[in-house]
């Protein structure tokens, strides 16, 4: 088996390329739509429900962060298969020996920021509260400490097909 990640900010095209991916047959998970892996936490590492409208105070004191005995649920689960892991979290890089490869989805602001508003996108995440604000500035040192530790980009601003070659074409 190898699990590889692919992570970027939100509306970098996470959801989007699992999708893709498992259209194709290729096993992809969408980490945000498993709710007992991607979760908010407190400080404490308590789950939290988010707000409707979160403000910068409380962005600030919770994190996204992913379940690790779940995690290793879910790897468990396609041990025999390449899988590819479609998210981010706070902790997403802290299972890096999980890993055979990170990419990197690097998007531009202005491609991140029309996607956000598209309504037809099922996450909020980036348009309520204080959320947008918080993408927008978190986007830039995301993307550098991406790539400052190895991470592969991927031109996430380009068409969908191109991304999936580029994509696999790092990988087959």
């Amino acid at each position: 088996m190898s699990v590889y990640l692919v992570t970027g900010v939100s509306g970098s095209g996470k959801s989007t390329l699992a999708q893709a991916l498992n259209d194709r047959g290729i096993a992809a998970i969408d980490t945000d739509e498993d709710q007992e892996l991607a979760r908010f936490v407190d400080a404490a590492g308590a789950v939290v429900r988010r707000p409707d409208e979160p403000d910068r105070e409380w962005l600030a004191a919770h994190h996204w962060a992913w379940n690790p005995a779940r995690l290793d649920e879910l790897l468990a689960a396609h041990r025999d298969e390449t899988l590819f892991l479609c998210g981010n979290a706070d902790n997403a890089t802290d299972f890096g020996d999980r890993y055979a490869q990170v990419f990197l989805l690097a998007v531009d602001e202005v491609t991140m920021l029309r996607r956000l508003a598209d309504p037809s996108r099922t996450n909020d995440y980036g348009l309520v509260g204080d959320t947008g604000e918080l993408v927008k500035r978190w986007r830039p040192g995301f993307q550098r400490r991406l790539l400052a530790v190895g991470a592969i980009p991927i031109d996430a601003n380009a068409p969908l097909p191109t991304v999936i070659d580029s994509l696999l074409g790092h990988i087959y």
